[in-house]
């Protein structure tokens, strides 16, 4: 080795810090979940079953505004952001996010 060259070490491609990505995500997860349910968002998505979460759209006022096989959009009912949320905890939602856009739906 030549004087005053440090040699740099790079992690290998088999070797991923996995704790630190499971960190990130569960914090992602945890983050989107307390936004959801602490801020009234004007739209959410949700992932679980939607046969059980489209009924609690439609009683807690909101709008389906897409679906599909683990995932339901939806718009919440006027000034009941926080009960649209719950109602789909309720009804066995997995997560609940809100959906960060300007608008909503299908330009």
């Amino acid at each position: 080795m030549r004087a005053g060259v440090v040699p740099a070490k790079f992690m290998s491609v088999g070797r991923l810090p996995l704790g630190g990505l499971l960190a990130v995500v569960a914090i992602w997860f945890l983050g989107m979940g307390a936004a959801a349910t602490l801020v009234q968002p004007d739209a959410v998505i949700g992932f679980g079953p939607p046969a059980k979460m489209i009924p609690a759209i439609v009683s807690s006022n909101g709008y389906l505004l897409d679906a599909g096989r683990f995932t339901v959009a939806a718009k919440t009912g006027q000034g009941t952001g926080q009960g649209t949320v719950r109602s789909l905890y309720a009804a066995g939602a997995w997560f609940v996010w809100p959906i960060i856009a300007r608008s909503c739906g299908r330009n």
